[in-house]
């Protein structure tokens, strides 16, 4: 049974299959190799080979008790009265990780708000509603600034490049409640100490820093939502940059092995926000 399960295993790493899917066929397998453990049980009590046959049964029992946990994790959004996960967690005193909240919401525990960065624009804050994603190119002396600028938050103490502390087993769970997109080491992202937004001709650039005193361009901004920069109508339209954050550097994805770790340069995300003039 398990010579088989581990053939399905290597097998399925060919595909790039959905990680919620492969769990679910992972479970009905292991649902169908249990229900082979009770019939092995069986016949060897019904032999009278007690010791063998109870023993065997005792461990399809308890495998059987996962196997319908495993089903209301991947198949339901439910969890059974009787997952003892979020008491053993208790037992052990395991405190959650607030990044982890959605992977122990799902197991039954308490949802806790994620915490981290949660410091406010330098710019204000603008209604979600007039907020549009601004799509950024950057050039090779940019970048330089960029990875420069990153340094100097990560000596700061701005952002830490350890997972928030996560080991590799509750990266993997979390990475399976998000169907496998990547985790970042420095999280989501990590909002610019100062950035502004320069005309220059007939192009945008984005200019970051650690305060006003000192800063560099890190890129052109050449679409604001749906729409490119130079067919904006900015008679009608006034744009403000609402936000500037830091993405990138390593981050980890489940591969065939696990969880493994990639290189990523670091990159900047902004946001504008737009306001009809009067």
């Amino acid at each position: 049974m398990f010579s088989f399960l581990d053939m399905v295993n290597h097998y399925l790493g060919y595909f790039n299959i959905n990680v919620k899917l492969k769990s679910r066929i992972y479970t009905i397998l292991g649902a169908f190799g249990d229900l082979y453990l009770f019939y092995i049980s069986f016949r060897f009590l019904k032999n009278s080979y007690l010791k063998q046959g109870s023993l065997i049964l005792a461990v399809a029992i308890i495998l059987l008790y996962f196997t319908i946990c495993n089903f209301f994790y991947y198949f339901t959004t439910k969890q059974p009265w009787f997952d003892i996960s979020p008491k053993l967690a208790k037992w052990l005193h395991i405190q959650e990780h607030p990044q982890e909240t959605q992977v122990n919401s799902r197991m039954g525990s308490t949802v806790v708000p994620e915490t981290r960065r949660s410091n406010i624009a330098a710019n204000g804050l603008f209604d979600d509603s007039h907020l549009l994603p601004a799509k950024i190119e950057v050039t090779a002396s940019e970048q330089q600034n960029i990875n420069r600028l990153a340094a100097q938050m990560e000596q700061e103490g701005l952002f830490t490049t350890d997972y928030d502390g996560m080991s590799d087993r509750k990266i993997y769970e979390l990475l399976k409640v998000n169907d496998g997109k990547p985790i970042y080491a420095i999280g989501k992202d990590v909002l610019m100490p100062y950035f502004e937004m320069r005309k220059q001709g007939l192009s945008m650039i984005v200019y970051c820093g650690m305060n006003q005193s000192e800063i560099f361009p890190v890129g052109e901004i050449k679409r604001v939502g749906l729409q490119s920069v130079r067919s904006l109508d900015l008679s009608e339209v006034k744009l403000y940059l609402a936000s500037v954050t830091l993405v990138g550097d390593p981050y980890k994805q489940i591969g065939r092995s696990g969880v493994i770790e990639a290189p990523q340069e670091y990159t900047v995300r902004a946001s504008v926000a737009y306001k009809k003039r009067s």
